[in-house]
């Protein structure tokens, strides 16, 4: 009997196998799918692109006996996205929860298209939890959580990856800035308002005029050309940024949205802002120089709470060094420089005046503060838009709607009064007698009934309770996260803010899980003795403190909306469901 007969019968009983020293070699790796990604920063063809990746995969796995049975490959996302946040690679961990997918592996053709950073660490335990292998070229098989090279493998691999598209992203802005530089060759995007994008002809570069591309250059737009001419006259002659833009828009000239609406459709095209004419007045590409770098983007992380989550790109304004102008006019100018230097010394010379003023102010602290018991909770019949909280008097307090803060020379702010005020003195005692009305002899009953139907303050304390240990778990998982991300290779100073804040997230909820007391259930027997103690309700509450009335017309849900034409409060209650009282004021404006 053979050394392997004799071992038969235990390996069945004991579920063991033996490895066969060619054990897997003509073994089949079955039915896989790919997964490739292009981004548009290479200017690479998606479909040449998807070709070489994905016969670089075939190529790989057919030796092995695998079959590419599904496809996934993502354009125009950029590598440092997570998957979660990829449109096919999402796709992809969604289908690994599907028992019918139809594969039991993924192949890729290049790793560092794929994989990002630590973004391997993070995505490999979700194939592995469903049982799908990961089969990668650069390793030359099947990635084995086991064995230490193929995990150091894939930690290099997302190095390389970030430090590749580092260095991409350096080169083309470097590429462009020269090209600024000595060419002043436009770089795309919308023109500034003023000009208009054209057709220049063949592109310099022999292989980009070969493939069909046009050079874009600037022409000036006259139409829009004349209003930026005048707004720098109008800024040098004495007028303010705000007095230009009301007298723009009570002109009727149209704004930059308005103008050319084709490249501006995520404009509301409401008329001139304050902002649109700073970024005219503080654009230098109006004086035919080409200017490049003024702004750059800057990767935040999407939710600080979660590295994994990823980042973000936000717009920041660039430092000076990194701005670059072309030493030759690039395009028709439309105002002169020394018209473009003057409007700048003019912008600084106010702005510092404005410093200087208000420093000069001497300032005082007060110790007592006004308190509105409205605030928040009134709006403008005309606008719609909440009244803000102004003193006119001493010990007067109003709510006032002003047209200032509207768009200047805007249709609604030209039917809207300069301003609207309401006396919160008058409106509180009509609420206040409606409160006191739910407490009379008629409605007493019920509206104790109500009030302990409706009371949830044992279960308020417990949802608190409940939201602080639910902080204290969240920072703790996000102070496990910084430590794995550290381990993983991410740099220390991106971590430390994060920990940090986390760390005093938690100590913080732990400092108010401990000090939380001990609340004493209110009994119907003392909620009654506590109505018949104050009496008449509603000239209780007119002797109410302001802050304690806010906290109760806040718990109400109130919500008041001034017509000042005929001085009316309309007042909507939503304690459990939606009531409206109409009030009456006199005096509101």
């Amino acid at each position: 009997m053979s050394e392997a007969d004799e071992w038969a019968t235990l390996d069945e009983l004991l579920g063991m196998e033996a490895l066969a020293a060619d054990a897997g070699a003509g073994a089949g790796v079955g039915r896989l799918a790919f997964y490739g990604r292009c981004s548009t920063e290479d200017n690479q063809d998606p479909a040449t692109s998807k070709a070489w990746q994905l016969g670089e995969a075939a190529r790989f796995v057919e030796p092995l006996g695998g079959e590419i049975v599904a496809e996934y490959f993502d354009i125009g996302q950029s590598r440092s996205l997570p998957w979660e946040r990829r449109d096919e690679a999402s796709r992809i961990l969604r289908d690994l929860k599907d028992p019918g997918r139809g594969w039991d592996g993924l192949v890729v053709g290049e790793a560092t298209r794929c994989w990002f950073s630590n973004q391997f660490s993070l995505t490999w335990p979700k194939f592995d939890r469903y049982g799908v292998s990961l089969w990668i070229p650069s390793l030359g098989g099947r990635f084995d959580p086991e064995n230490t090279v193929h995990d150091m493998a894939m930690t290099i691999t997302g190095g390389l990856s970030k430090s590749e598209r580092q260095h991409v992203q350096k080169r083309v802005r470097a590429a462009m800035a020269a090209q600024v530089l000595i060419d002043g060759r436009f770089q795309g995007g919308r023109a500034p308002y003023g000009y208009r994008v054209v057709d220049g002809g063949p592109h310099p570069h022999p292989k980009k005029a070969a493939e069909g591309q046009r050079l874009r250059v600037m022409v000036v737009d006259e139409l829009a050309a004349a209003v930026v001419r005048r707004i720098f006259e109008m800024y040098l002659d004495g007028w303010g940024r705000k007095a230009i833009v009301e007298q723009l828009n009570r002109e009727g000239v149209p704004c930059p949205s308005a103008h050319t609406p084709q490249q501006n459709r995520h404009r509301t095209m409401d008329g001139w802002q304050h902002s649109t004419v700073i970024a005219i007045l503080d654009n230098p590409r109006y004086t035919g120089f080409a200017v490049y770098g003024r702004w750059q983007k800057v990767e935040e992380l999407l939710d600080p709470d979660d590295v994994a989550a990823g980042y973000v790109v936000r717009f920041r304004r660039s430092p000076h060094a990194k701005i670059v102008r072309s030493r030759e006019p690039a395009h028709p100018a439309i105002i002169s420089v020394e018209m473009f230097t003057e409007a700048q010394l003019r912008a600084r010379q106010r702005k510092a005046e404005g410093v200087r003023k208000w420093s000069a102010v001497e300032r005082r602290r007060t110790s007592s503060k006004r308190v509105y018991a409205l605030r928040g909770l009134v709006r403008c019949g005309l606008c719609a838009r909440k009244m803000e909280g102004a003193a006119r008097r001493q010990d007067v307090l109003y709510y006032r709607c002003n047209a200032r803060t509207m768009v200047p020379g805007s249709a609604s702010a030209l039917a809207h009064p300069r301003q609207i005020y309401l006396r919160e003195d008058i409106v509180t005692p009509v609420l206040n007698r409606w409160v006191g009305s739910l407490f009379d002899p008629m409605h007493r009953a019920d509206t104790i009934e109500a009030l302990f139907v409706a009371d949830d303050g044992e279960q308020r304390r417990s949802e608190y309770v409940e939201d602080l240990r639910g902080r204290v778990r969240a920072a703790k998982v996000t102070m496990d996260r910084a430590r794995k991300a550290l381990e993983a290779g991410w740099d220390p100073a991106e971590l430390r803010d994060q920990y940090n804040a986390a760390a005093a997230e938690k100590q913080t909820a732990e400092r108010a899980l401990s000090s939380l007391p001990n609340d004493e259930v209110v009994t119907r027997k003392q909620l009654e003795a506590w109505v018949d103690e104050l009496g008449d309700i509603g000239t209780a509450l007119n002797a109410a403190n302001p802050e304690d009335l806010g906290e109760l017309y806040r718990s109400l849900r109130l919500s008041l909306t001034y017509h000042h034409v005929d001085q009316r409060v309309d007042v909507e209650v939503d304690p459990m469901g939606d009531r409206v009282v109409k009030v009456c004021v006199r005096g509101g404006t």
